[in-house]
């Protein structure tokens, strides 16, 4: 007897896992088909369209670069036998910075001189015979062929002895120095490179939003970041016309007092201010796509609706809303991936 129990104890129990087994594998299934069911209906946040008060003050940073920088190059021949500037020397404009040897080009000159002071008095004794039967028309002509070249020949020398004499086309000081006494010269070999520095310019790159707003002789605050605790005043200088890739547009800044502790190449930040309007504004990061060709998703209806949009820069993540858009709509702001056009959308707060 107890042999015959023990056969149907196990099979009891093999009968009840396998039941709770099945139980377990239909509940699963129940909860994959609900799961699919559910991410079918993507989660998003969203943001109204309405209309708010923005101030268009904005700072942006920028670098300095100088005034008027010049790479002088040499025009003459010869060798370097004098040097009245060197490197970090102030000099003005038209200033001598350095002589080559001219004692060749004078002796040529000497010679032409002479030559055409000899074509003059030639040329008067022939105008006085003309008419007459002592020259010929041909002599006349040779002669006076002859008094042109001369010319031509001494404005060439004189153009070439001034060469000779190295002068500064603008004023500033001389950053950088390539020529010591001795060094043989050529036509377009470096001399020094020049930089006026005042005043200098501040260069930043700002959006087409900001450049709509931003005129030439706009006061600008300035902060250099070397300098924190003080702030300069500058004026708006240029503005450019054209957007690079990325559309920003170049804005020069003029310091009207410059400290000397700021050079070219250092970081200020620059702040515009400009009175508040009333616009849409959005996040960049609703956008689908790029700056250029901008698309957004709106929720209607409980779907995902790909919208193309018109818009305008403002700072770095602020784009203000031109067109393609109604106030009411409703932006999706978030859980943007994977999404399409059509898709089911259920809204979260």
């Amino acid at each position: 007897m107890k042999k015959l129990i023990t056969p149907l104890v196990f099979v009891f129990i093999a009968a009840v896992i396998g039941f709770t087994l099945y139980k377990n594998k239909q509940e699963m299934e129940v909860k994959a088909e609900e799961a699919m069911k559910t991410s079918t209906s993507i989660p998003v946040r969203t943001q109204k369209i309405a209309k708010t008060s923005n101030a268009l003050s904005f700072t942006i940073n920028g670098t300095f670069i100088p005034n008027r920088e010049l790479l002088l190059k040499s025009e003459g021949s010869g060798k370097v036998t004098q040097i009245f500037k060197e490197k970090g020397d102030q000099v003005s404009k038209g200033e001598v910075i350095a002589k080559l040897d001219d004692e060749l080009i004078q002796a040529e000159l000497a010679i032409a001189e002479t030559k055409f002071n000899q074509y003059t008095r030639d040329l008067s004794r022939y105008e006085n015979l003309a008419g007459t039967e002592a020259i010929t028309e041909k002599q006349l002509e040779e002669i006076q062929n002859a008094h042109k070249m001369g010319a031509s020949e001494i404005k060439m020398i004189n153009r070439r002895l001034a060469n000779t004499v190295i002068t500064a086309p603008i004023s500033g000081f001389i950053n950088e120095d390539f020529i010591e006494i001795g060094t043989l010269m050529s036509p377009g070999m470096n001399v020094v490179e020049i930089v006026n520095v005042m005043p200098l310019k501040l260069v930043v790159n700002v959006s087409e939003m900001e450049i709509a707003n931003i005129q030439v002789g706009d006061s600008v605050k300035v902060k250099v970041g070397v300098i924190p605790d003080q702030e300069f005043t500058g004026k708006v200088s240029f503005t450019s016309s054209k957007g690079d890739a990325s559309l920003k547009y170049k804005v020069e800044i003029d310091l009207e007092e410059a400290s000397e502790k700021i050079k070219p190449g250092m970081f200020a930040y620059a702040t515009f201010e400009y009175p508040a309007q009333e616009a849409i504004m959005i996040e960049r990061t609703s956008l689908i796509r790029g700056i250029k060709n901008p698309e957004v998703f709106v929720l209607k209806d409980g779907k995902a609706n790909l919208k193309e949009i018109k818009i305008a820069q403002v700072g770095n993540n602020k784009l203000m809303l031109l067109d393609g858009l109604e106030i009411g709509d409703k932006l999706i702001t978030s859980g943007l991936i994977n999404l399409k056009d059509g898709m089911a959308v259920t809204e979260i707060q």
